[in-house]
């Protein structure tokens, strides 16, 4: 089957400007091991592929409409991974277990990202709390509140959207490194002792996912989305409580060894979701 998987950025195993970017490529190498004909793309073009997979939110109105025009809808499906949903068109939806399906849609599958980190284990061995990014999206001025009361403790922060006034804070404290460049999913959950991830939002956290495997402390927002991801192996706190909140169970996560998480094979997961997809259409034809 001819596959068009469309992304903004794109990482690999070596990293990727985001979480999803390396996602995006690692499910492209995935849909290739199963045989397929995969083409990386910007854009849809006259949706010439049997299926169409997108993770471009920013442009979803516009594929969606131009998939309509050209009688494409069946063979569009939209990869969901982060702000609200939108609009369905009668597209096909896949996301992460912890959407729930919604009208306006198809069909709907359950398809999470995932990645190398993931896929790959390994064991907890690193010295550093890793904030999961340094923007008020993830929480990353109350992980400065907790840094602050624990100046003896050495932190790893991530960029993800985040302002030079948001890392500021952070490059002024003597135990922190902010990471302005990209690092090796594996080398980044390698220096990890903890992560701590106060997000405001999520659909799908991938580095809890790939923490979790490892058997890696965790403390994040209790969200359905980061329960669903990170299982047993979090602490969980209440997105409206205050610093030292937050404090007190870093500081209970530091002492405990949570299990390790365990992940089906991701090509089981994508061939599975696959055929979700495409079995309506291969009837109806």
């Amino acid at each position: 089957m001819r596959v068009a998987v469309l992304a903004r950025v794109w990482g690999s195993r070596m990293g990727g400007p985001n979480g999803m970017a390396i996602a995006a490529g690692l499910l492209t190498e995935t849909l290739e091991a199963l045989g397929h004909d995969v083409r990386r793309a910007a854009d849809p073009g006259v949706f010439e592929a049997d299926l169409t997979i997108t993770t471009v939110a920013a442009h979803w109105r516009r594929h969606a409409k131009r998939a309509q025009e050209l009688g494409a809808t069946s063979r569009l499906c939209y990869w969901h991974h982060a702000g609200g949903l939108p609009q369905g068109f009668d597209a096909i939806l896949a996301a992460p277990p912890a959407i729930a399906p919604e009208a306006g849609w198809s069909r709907h599958v359950v398809l999470p990202p995932s990645s190398w980190a993931a896929e790959e284990g390994g064991e907890r061995v690193g010295q550093e709390i890793v904030v999961a990014g340094a923007g008020p999206a993830k929480g990353g001025h109350i992980a400065l509140q907790v840094a602050r009361a624990m100046p003896n403790t050495r932190w790893l922060v991530l960029r993800s959207r985040s302002s030079e006034h948001d890392r500021a804070g952070w490059r002024s404290l003597p135990s922190a490194h902010v990471a302005d460049d990209i690092i090796e999913p594996a080398t980044l959950l390698g220096r990890a002792r903890l992560i701590l991830s106060p997000t405001r939002f999520e659909v799908h956290p991938l580095l809890l996912v790939e923490a979790a495997v490892r058997g890696i402390p965790i403390v994040c927002s209790d969200l359905p989305s980061t329960r669903e991801a990170a299982g047993p192996s979090a602490f969980y706190v209440p997105m409206n409580a205050p610093a030292e909140a937050w404090a007190v169970a870093v500081h209970q996560a530091l002492s405990c060894s949570p299990p390790k998480r365990r992940l089906p094979p991701y090509r089981d997961v994508v061939a599975s979701a696959l055929e979700q997809i495409v079995s309506p259409v291969r009837a109806a034809a």
